[in-house]
C-alpha cells in the first residue's frame, strides 16, 4: 500500500513539474526578441559608403528558403508581413574624407513610409526581377528593398551623384542614373550566382566592401 501511494505521490510531482515547466517556457516564448541587423560597406578612393537595416521582432520570422515564383505580388506575400512587423531602421551613411577634400557626412534616414512613397515596392522589385534579380529567403528581400533608401539619398543630392560612387557614370539627368543604378544591382546578382563562392570573394574590382549580419536573440 505504502508503494502504490508513493507511485502515485512521484507522478502528481512529475506532472506538477511538467505543467510548471510548460507554463515558463510558454512564458519565455511571448517575451521572446529578435533583433537582427544588416550592414553593408564599400568604399572607392576616398568615399565610404555605408547601409545599416534593422530588425525586431517579438516572434521568429520566417527565414526559409523561397521556392515561389519570382514575382514581385508572391515575394511580397511571402515575406512583406516579416519585413512590416520587424523593420526598425534603415540608415544609410556617404562618407569623404581625404587629403584636399574637404570632409563630408551625408546620411539618410528616411521612414519606410516616404520610401515606399518614392520607389513603390511592388514596382521596384518586379523591375529588379525582370532584370535577372533573383530572390531566395528573406535577406535578399530586405537587402534589396534597402537599396531604395541609398537612391534616395543620392537622388537628394546631386554632388554625390558627380563622385561616381558605385562606380556609375556622372550625370545630372535623374532617370538615366537611376537606371543605371538598378542595373549596377542587377549586374552584380547575376555576377554572383554566375561564379563560384571562391571566385567571387577574390575579385579586385573597384570597391573592398563587406557584409555583416547580426543577431541577438532574447527571453524574458
Amino acid at each position: 500500500m505504502k508503494n502504490t501511494f508513493r507511485s502515485v505521490d512521484i507522478l502528481f510531482r512529475f506532472s506538477l513539474f511538467t505543467v510548471l515547466g510548460l507554463a515558463i517556457f510558454l512564458s519565455s516564448c511571448s517575451d521572446y526578441s529578435h533583433t537582427q541587423k544588416y550592414v553593408f560597406e564599400s568604399e572607392i578612393a576616398n568615399t565610404q559608403l555605408r547601409e545599416h537595416v534593422e530588425f525586431n521582432w517579438s516572434a521568429s520570422p520566417n527565414h526559409k528558403k523561397y521556392t515561389g515564383p519570382q514575382n514581385a505580388r508572391e515575394l511580397m506575400q511571402a515575406f512583406n508581413a516579416d519585413y512590416n512587423r520587424g523593420h526598425a531602421k534603415t540608415e544609410v551613411n556617404i562618407h569623404r574624407k581625404g587629403i584636399g577634400i574637404k570632409t563630408a557626412n551625408h546620411v539618410s534616414t528616411f521612414t519606410e513610409r516616404e520610401i515606399d512613397a518614392r520607389y513603390p515596392r511592388e514596382e521596384w522589385l518586379q523591375r529588379l526581377l525582370d532584370g535577372g534579380v533573383t530572390i531566395e529567403n528573406f535577406g535578399d528581400y530586405s537587402h534589396y528593398l534597402s537599396k531604395r533608401h541609398t537612391l534616395a539619398l543620392l537622388e537628394d543630392n546631386l554632388n554625390l551623384r558627380q563622385l561616381g560612387i558605385l562606380d556609375i557614370p556622372p550625370t545630372a539627368d535623374w532617370e538615366i542614373y537611376k537606371a543605371a543604378y538598378m542595373d549596377k544591382l542587377v549586374n552584380h546578382r547575376i555576377e554572383i550566382l554566375g561564379t563560384s563562392e571562391q571566385s567571387h570573394h577574390s575579385e579586385n574590382g573597384p570597391f573592398s566592401s563587406s557584409f555583416t549580419i547580426t543577431e541577438t536573440f532574447h527571453t524574458r
